[in-house]
């Protein structure tokens, strides 16, 4: 069968973790301390709301918030979703502004 075929609607993921570091070429986000659970809802969402995306997603799971990879990976990022708030409610959120922005609304 055709790769290209096979691979045709498909989005990419690229995950960055600390020290690496990269410039998105899509939509991005950062993460920041969330659990197993919430980042296994936060990729269930980004599956259902940008399967044809490429997506990056910078992973912080330290406790001290005053680091420069994480404030360089927070200005290279679109978008932050911290695990202390409600996950579905942020990347619903995120998706009608990256919608909007998209379509220049």
């Amino acid at each position: 069968m055709d790769k290209d075929l096979l691979t045709s609607g498909m989005g990419k993921l690229i995950v960055v973790t600390p020290p690496s570091m990269t410039r998105p070429q899509d939509i991005s986000f950062t993460i920041m301390n969330l659990n197993d659970e919430q980042k296994t809802l936060f990729t269930n969402k980004l599956n259902e709301l940008f399967p044809e995306n490429e997506i990056t997603i910078f992973v912080w799971d330290k406790s001290n918030v005053d680091d420069k990879w994480l404030e360089e990976a927070n200005t290279n990022s679109d978008y932050v979703i911290k695990g202390d708030a409600d996950i579905t409610e942020q990347i619903e959120k995120i998706k009608a502004r990256y919608d909007r922005r998209k379509f220049d609304l």
